[in-house]
């Protein structure tokens, strides 16, 4: 489980702090883990209703068969504080849910 104490002190920590709005960390908006289809392939997922982008890894994306387009990237800030830089964005991608 998110240990929400934690992930509170690692944003405070991060040194670069251009965007200063606060993060809310309780939860106003539900999440939940379901069995859906991206393409032919079966998959877990979470639906965070309160998201601003979802994120997957490079493994994931290969067998999805998601192709990023690398001019559109942005920097992502790990649980542990580090910052990437993303391998791009597949844009809107359709989730079937199964029962």
């Amino acid at each position: 489980m998110l240990d929400h104490g934690k992930l509170k002190e690692v944003v405070d920590n991060i040194k670069d702090k251009k965007d200063n709005r606060r993060v809310n960390f309780t939860t106003k908006h539900p999440a939940a883990r379901i069995y859906g289809k991206i393409g032919q392939t079966e998959c877990q997922l979470v639906i965070d209703t309160g998201a601003e982008v979802s994120v997957y890894t490079k493994s994931m994306a290969d067998l999805l068969k998601l192709k990023p387009k690398s001019d559109k990237t942005m920097t992502v800030v790990a649980i542990d504080g580090i910052k990437q830089k993303s391998l791009g964005s597949a844009g809107l991608v359709t989730v079937k849910v199964m029962d």
